[in-house]
């Protein structure tokens, strides 16, 4: 099954609605807590609306369940206040899974590579529709994503899928081939997600494990964040992706786990994700 969706990044037909797709580990999932929210943050995010499942209901932060629990959240609250207006309504449509890998060659978190196979837990997208090695997440991801499209078409609305925000890659860090070939697992992602959802869709994506000295158990986070910087559409390398950018997190405010982000660094990083955005918007670029 292929949903078919326009996608300009830049301007929006009369009824057509903006949706924007969300995805990744930890992170994504998010580690903000309501109760440290800044007063002037509100937490009704006026204009923005996340989908349950069931609907689409107003993204109201300490009530709406945007990750495992409703008093914590991840970057879509700072994505959302800085994106959603009363012109253009925001539509957050997330997927997440703690802790679980992008290439095929993980289960979980274990490595069972190089080699591919059925029913593996990651988010490994398939080399093509149909690909019975596709992840079991990334087929859930999908379903997610179909199904809240599915819902805005089947109210009379026209969804315009705008972008797809990723914050992923603690995982692969922790073993060598993912480490070392995370732009094109990052590359594949995104041109399989268009091939399955039918339309260009920009990307932004998160720089992980900003902590400096790297904790031991990310043995290979160096060739992560490198193959990240290089992944970028304006990185000259030649893994750079059309139509992605890449958010450093450098400086974004962490826990004492070293390794996600407390309220203030998940505001940051949504807000990021926004401005990066922007700018795909602004330069033209859907491919």
């Amino acid at each position: 099954m292929t949903v078919i969706v326009c996608c300009f990044l830049a301007w929006a037909g009369p009824g057509q609605t903006d949706v924007w797709l969300l995805a990744g580990q930890s992170n994504m999932q998010g580690s903000a807590l309501v109760a440290e929210l800044p007063a002037a943050i509100p937490k009704a995010v006026p204009n923005a609306f996340f989908w349950n499942g069931m609907e689409f209901e107003p993204l109201v932060l300490g009530k709406t369940r945007t990750s495992n629990n409703a008093e914590r959240f991840g970057p879509e609250a700072g994505f959302a206040l800085s994106m959603a207006t009363a012109e253009r309504p925001a539509y957050l449509i997330k997927y997440h899974a703690s802790g679980m890998p992008l290439h095929h060659g993980i289960n979980g978190g274990e490595w069972v590579g190089p080699g591919h196979g059925p029913n593996r837990r990651n988010f490994y997208p398939g080399a093509k529709d149909g690909d019975p090695n596709a992840g079991t997440l990334y087929k859930a991801m999908l379903a997610r994503f179909r199904g809240g499209i599915g819902r805005l078409a089947g109210s009379g609305k026209k969804p315009l899928v705008r972008g797809f925000l990723w914050m992923q890659g603690e995982q692969d860090a922790k073993h060598k081939e993912p480490a070392a070939t995370y732009a094109s697992s990052l590359k594949l992602l995104k041109s399989r997600l268009e091939q399955d959802l039918g339309t260009s869709i920009p990307m932004v994506y998160g720089q992980v494990l900003p902590h400096e000295p790297g904790l031991a158990r990310f043995t290979h986070r160096k060739e992560t964040r490198e193959q990240m910087a290089m992944a970028d559409g304006a990185s000259g390398w030649p893994e750079a992706i059309a139509g992605a950018r890449m958010v450093s997190t450098d400086g974004f405010l962490l826990l004492p786990d070293k390794v996600h982000y407390n309220t203030e660094g998940q505001l940051r990083l949504g807000r990021a994700m926004a401005a990066a955005m922007r700018g795909l918007a602004d330069g033209g670029e859907r491919r």
